[in-house]
């Protein structure tokens, strides 16, 4: 459960003249207090939202809210909130939200990157929604049982293929716009129908499988030698071995 919520803290007393208490009718008696207005999430400030305040009567301690102010008091007070500065810690969230965005993004500057994705990108850039016998005969097999087997729902013509085989890996990547629709138990199905193809093909016979199944943007199947992934957010660099180890870094 989330506790939220909005909170206040008190941020300044002030000392006003010229203002008569309505209730005792003592004059220079009254003592405004500022409080600055908060949102936080678990009682962890995330941003100031606002101030308020109260005036207490020094003579016969009657304390009033900001709405009940008369005229004279609330002019007065537009002037001294200014001087009711916030604590930094009002800012607590919106800093923790930005050092960490800071961090992410130096993590991202700094991570040694993987040549082996710019492969696979190129490769999914390169999936096509028609492929040939010529071009490519396994993906053409594979487009064959997706369009007779699944739902007009996800529009099989929409789908893209694309196939490669090196050495004793084969990698074969099908992009399914719609696969987000489909529940997590129904996709397995598609992994289904490209093992149709994949134990039919002579070419395939001893070769280690590297199958990427994606949505519309990201990559939510996967299925190698070593690990299978069935989520909303597959892990794409399992698929990095299809292309050789990981190249040394130089020292």
């Amino acid at each position: 459960m989330i506790i939220y919520g909005t909170r206040a803290s008190n941020i300044g007393n002030f000392e006003v003249s010229d203002s008569k208490c309505s209730y005792c009718n003592e004059g220079d008696t009254q003592r405004v207090s500022v409080f600055g207005r908060y949102f936080h999430i678990f009682w962890i400030p995330i941003f100031p939202i606002g101030k308020k305040a109260v005036a207490e009567c020094t003579h016969c301690k009657r304390t009033i809210e900001q709405k009940e102010f008369s005229p004279q008091l609330k002019n007065q007070y537009q002037e001294i909130k200014k001087n009711a500065k916030r604590p930094f810690w009002h800012w607590l969230g919106i800093g923790l939200v930005g050092l960490f965005i800071a961090l992410v993004l130096i993590a991202g500057l700094t991570a040694e990157k993987d040549p082996r994705k710019e492969l696979l990108d190129r490769d999914e850039s390169s999936m096509d929604f028609l492929p040939t016998m010529e071009s490519d005969s396994i993906s053409y097999k594979i487009k064959q049982v997706f369009d007779s087997f699944a739902t007009d729902e996800i529009n099989p013509s929409d789908f893209k293929y694309r196939t490669r085989i090196r050495d004793n890996k084969a990698l074969i990547l099908v992009q399914i716009p719609k696969l987000r629709n489909v529940e997590k138990e129904g996709r397995t199905e598609a992994l289904e129908m490209i093992k149709i193809v994949t134990d039919s093909q002579k070419d395939l016979e001893n070769k280690e499988l590297y199958i990427g199944i994606k949505g519309l943007v990201t990559m939510m199947i996967v299925k190698t030698p070593t690990y299978e992934d069935n989520s909303k957010l597959a892990q794409t660099d399992k698929l990095y071995d299809f292309y050789g180890p990981k190249p040394m870094k130089e020292k």
